[in-house]
């Protein structure tokens, strides 16, 4: 895991703004810092101040050449291989290829072997030197055979080409900037520090998520010309024509042959793909834990994790609070107990941390976030770093895959009905009300929303809405604030907009929160191979007898306690926002009167709300949403 940057620059890179970048990426790789820099003529690695005694032979970045047009620079958490053998950037023996890389590919030992096959040889144990051979051997296309989370960039000098790849689901961020000159950063923030950068926020992206709390497309921020490099995309850049080129390798939306197998068979199919997932995750040259939140699946992966660990011990960290209608921490204590190699720890996030961390938390996600939830996780990452775990595995992705979001509850239940199987629907309704939620009624109508028409879906939401009102209402009217698609009319439909928006929102804040903390974040529910898989399988095996993640639980019957697998409640990262908020508010008020806001947005509706009682959970997480922009506005100056 580690941070990656670059900068093509026809008329010159300012090597001071290269060596600012590094250090404003320093949290994600503080263990080691090298440069790669030059021309077409001549370009040469470099040390910085932070680079490994054992490299002190190479030249000092200070010390480069004057005309340099391009640079690469490498931030190391080292993981693998935790020698000098993993410094990057990493060169090619033939010094034609020059790879840095953000990530991990687990299966490297598989894909080395392969290489060894075809006459490759290697000096280091690291997937960096595999990453980079195998995109020698089989150009682009290397991706297909990894199994993992990656951002890499690839310099080829005898083409004059640069090779951006990110993973499939966008696990690990790249960000690339195009105008007058052409960047990559793992950050927005490292861009932010190029002069070259035009920081513009783009009143339509900033509009739509004040409006209704994401952009209309997926994978898009906040900024008129920072773009993100899209998950299962490899880009290439042309150093001669200055052109940028978009190629798909991977969609959420790509063909799954229908799995016609029954319950049990799929049930021992999914085990053995969730152990060999954990398997490969465990690979690492330093300490692994994991978040172990007391939900099924962070319980799940702390149970096979410990299983394969063989007795070694398995620290893990838990989100804990006083107010018990949010406290999971019993149900982790459940799961701990029942594994003897499990040593939990627990962390207690309180408002008092959250106002004297939420600048810095702020400042590491880059941009705004969408409601407390994400401090709880902040806070768990700040433990695992107090005890010195650098590798930490989190259940990020099974809800919106293995379908146990609310929404989807409502989904299934509509299918039923379209599909004429009135008894079942009975059957299943009543079942939900009782294992899911009793809420059946609320889930059933929100699902049928995604029937209405467009215009229609609007309007009810304005109506049941603050958001619109932080608007400027003469600017409103200009914007074309489409509804983003964020729900699917089928159970697949909606898997897949949920991996396009929500999981992707929240992998950014797992990536960023862990970042801050120097911590390699990793979710095997991710490994594709998985998904894959559970998109095949019928929705009953999902969701049945009123059970969500039904084929999850049914692995896990007998292993854990009843009170864990068969839960009735779902909670995930949570916060008690509104007791924070009635705590906080003097202190939130009297910063929101003093800050710069954005020109789109109407101040003095925003300070009007500061004086609502927010019984209304919507509205209470509207109201962070609005704070945490204006807050993100002023902690990067954006006003200039």
């Amino acid at each position: 895991m580690c941070g990656i940057a670059g900068i093509y620059n026809p008329a010159g890179v300012d090597l001071d703004e290269v060596v600012e970048i590094s250090q404003v990426l320093r949290h994600r790789g503080p263990d080691d810092e090298g440069f790669y820099i030059g021309n077409m003529d001549v370009a040469e690695s470099y040390r910085g101040n932070d680079t490994i005694a054992e490299l002190h032979q190479l030249k000092h970045v200070s010390e480069t050449n004057d005309n340099s047009n391009l640079a690469l620079l490498h931030r190391r958490l080292s993981i693998l291989d935790v020698s000098a053998l993993g410094h990057q950037p990493y060169m090619s023996d033939d010094e034609n290829y020059v790879l840095v890389f953000n990530g991990e590919v687990y299966n490297y030992k598989e894909i080395r072997k392969e290489l060894k096959q075809k006459g490759h040889s290697f000096k280091s144990d690291s997937d960096t030197e595999v990453v980079l051979k195998a995109f020698i051997e089989w150009g682009k296309s290397c991706v297909n055979r990894f199994v993992g989370m990656w951002a890499f960039v690839v310099y080829n000098k005898q083409e004059n080409t640069l090779t951006l790849s990110r993973d499939r689901y966008g696990i690990k961020p790249l960000y690339y900037y195009d105008e007058n000159c052409f960047a990559f950063a793992s950050e927005i923030k490292g861009l932010l520090k190029l002069k070259d950068v035009d920081q513009t926020i783009s009143n339509e992206n900033l509009g739509s998520y004040l409006a209704y709390g994401t952009t209309s497309n997926p994978y898009e921020n906040l900024f008129e010309n920072i773009l993100d490099v899209e998950p299962g995309c490899n880009y290439t850049y042309s150093l001669s024509t200055q052109k940028i080129k978009k190629e798909n390798y991977f969609s959420v939306e790509d063909h799954v042959q229908k799995n016609t197998e029954g319950v049990n068979a799929n049930k021992r199919q999914f085990e053995e793909l969730f152990n060999d997932s954990i398997g490969l995750h465990l690979r690492s040259d330093v300490e692994v834990g994991s978040c172990l939140s007391g939900g099924l699946d962070s319980s799940a992966i702390v149970y096979s994790a410990a299983q394969q660990l063989g007795g070694k011990t398995l620290k893990t960290f838990t989100a804990a609070y006083k107010n018990k209608t949010v406290d999971e921490s019993e149900y982790a204590q459940l799961v701990a107990n029942r594994l003897n190699s499990v040593e939990d720890i627990y962390t207690y996030p309180d408002a008092k941390t959250l106002v004297s961390d939420m600048g810095k938390m702020l400042y590491h996600q880059d941009l705004p976030i969408g409601s407390t939830s994400i401090f709880a996780q902040w806070e768990v990452m700040k433990c695992a770093n107090q005890n010195q775990v650098k590798v930490l595995l989190d259940g990020q992705g099974a809800d919106e895959v293995l379908g146990g979001y609310y929404n989807f509850a409502g989904i299934h239940l509509i299918e039923l009905l379209k599909s004429l199987k009135f008894v079942r629907f009975l059957r299943e309704y009543n079942q939900l009300k009782k294992n899911f939620t009793p809420q059946m009624k609320s889930a059933v109508l929100r699902a049928a929303y995604y029937y209405l028409p467009k215009n229609l879906q609007e309007k009810l939401r304005a109506k049941e809405r603050l958001s619109y009102n932080f608007i400027k209402s003469e600017q409103v009217k200009e914007l074309s604030l489409d509804v983003p698609k964020r729900g699917g009319k089928t159970f697949n439909e909606h898997a897949d907009l949920s991996i396009k928006y929500g999981m992707y929102e929240l992998l950014r804040y797992e990536d960023r929160n862990s970042m801050a903390f120097s911590i390699e974040s990793r979710v095997p529910f991710l490994d594709h191979r998985l998904v894959d898989f559970i998109r095949s399988l019928p929705n009953s095996q999902k969701i049945h007898g009123g059970w969500t993640k039904y084929v999850l639980r049914k692995m896990l019957d007998e292993k854990l306690d009843d009170k864990v697998v068969w839960r009735k409640d779902k909670k995930g990262f949570v916060t008690p926002q509104q007791d924070w908020k009635n705590e906080l508010m003097t202190s939130l008020t009297t910063e929101l009167k003093e800050s710069d806001m954005p020109s789109l947005m109407d101040r003095e509706y925003v300070l009007k709300l500061c004086d609502k009682d927010f019984s209304n959970a919507s509205h209470l997480s509207e109201f962070w949403r609005a704070y945490s922009v204006v807050k993100w506005y002023n902690i990067f100056n954006l006003k200039a």
